[in-house]
């Protein structure tokens, strides 16, 4: 399963290769079903988890901020 491929979504490289993705499925209706895609959906499916894993790593990184800018103030302060 793929996640939501809304546009607004992700970055303009991967919006390109989930289009192609979506025109190939369009154009190949039965042939989608022997790999003629596949090449396209390893591409877009890689473009999605490069994005996924720099998500993490910043989401990561904004919560590391965060635990050093709460343990840094006293309760009072919050």
């Amino acid at each position: 399963m793929h996640p939501d491929l809304s546009p607004h979504l992700h970055t303009a490289e991967c919006n390109e290769l989930i289009t192609r993705l979506m025109h190939c499925h369009t154009e190949h209706n039965v042939m989608k079903f022997f790999g003629t895609c596949n090449d396209a959906d390893r591409a877009m499916r890689h473009c999605l988890k490069k994005e996924r894993l720099e998500k993490r790593e910043r989401s990561k990184e904004h919560a590391q901020v965060m635990k050093k800018r709460l343990k840094g103030k006293p309760m009072e302060q919050l």
